[in-house]
């Protein structure tokens, strides 16, 4: 099994009316031996949330069936390709079996000290939570600054916003330049996001996020605190480290594959 939910429930994706447009499910005969749950989120990328195998069954075969099924919905969506999270293992085996290439590779990095500095410059933006109306906004910024895998569409940011436990954005003038969004796991804090548009970066705002949503995380006494970014967004991680964040476990490979691709 393999599951990679995030703020979603399989209750989310279910329908009293209507088959569900995310969750497939493979029988042999009347035994249900396989499930993927791909959700469209308007977006050109669908996600693989959910995948399982039952025992006894070859996963490749019972994976590729289940991804033939969800093709032609997806694509009558606007969904242009399909990316996962390939951990555990036998994830990264079974996207490889099935013609997922690499497309990159996420870290994770750790904060284990519960120190949270100083800002070094000036305030250059405002930092105040989120609101709805604000959407807008944060999903042109996500859209500048991420590829398209990385880019969450203005329904899945409403979405997150809503179930997030700290959502901030930074404002200068009645201008929204940047966001970040943490949340609480097992009583450590992570960091999810991190976004400041091209035209503002290098003035510090970055930082003013980072320690607002640290400042969130100690206060609601979580510890540790974590982060992922990707391997080869050397800028980040430049500024988590002088944050006290260092590097922990292994890179866990994002993996992708064209729907357009017999």
């Amino acid at each position: 099994m393999h599951f990679n939910l995030d703020w979603w429930s399989f209750d989310q994706w279910l329908h009293d009316d209507r088959p569900s447009e995310a969750i497939w499910l493979a029988f042999d005969q009347q035994e249900l031996i396989g499930l993927l749950a791909a959700p469209y989120q308007q977006s050109p990328v669908a996600w693989l949330r959910a995948m399982a195998v039952a025992n006894g069954h070859s996963a490749a075969p019972v994976f590729a069936a289940l991804l033939a099924r969800a093709r032609p919905a997806l694509l009558a969506c606007g969904v242009e390709q399909v990316a996962v999270l390939a951990h555990p293992a036998w994830v990264d085996d079974l996207m490889q079996r099935v013609n997922f290439t690499l497309y990159n590779a996420i870290i994770t990095m750790r904060k284990s000290d519960r120190v949270v500095p100083g800002l070094r410059q000036s305030p250059a933006a405002d930092i105040r939570p989120a609101r709805p109306d604000d959407i807008p906004a944060i999903a042109e910024n996500d859209r500048a600054s991420f590829d398209t895998v990385w880019q969450h569409s203005a329904a899945s940011l409403a979405h997150i916003l809503r179930h997030v436990a700290h959502f901030v954005v930074a404002e200068i003038g009645d201008r929204v330049v940047g966001h970040a969004f943490s949340d609480i796991y097992g009583g450590h804090g992570h960091l999810i996001r991190l976004v400041v548009d091209l035209a503002s970066q290098r003035r510090g705002i970055g930082e003013q996020l980072l320690h607002e949503s640290l400042r969130y995380q100690q206060d609601v006494e979580a510890y540790p605190f974590t982060l992922n970014t990707q391997i080869d967004n050397v800028s980040s991680q430049a500024l988590y480290r002088r944050y006290g964040y260092q590097l922990t476990g292994e890179p866990v490979r994002v993996m992708h594959r064209a729907l357009r691709e017999q």
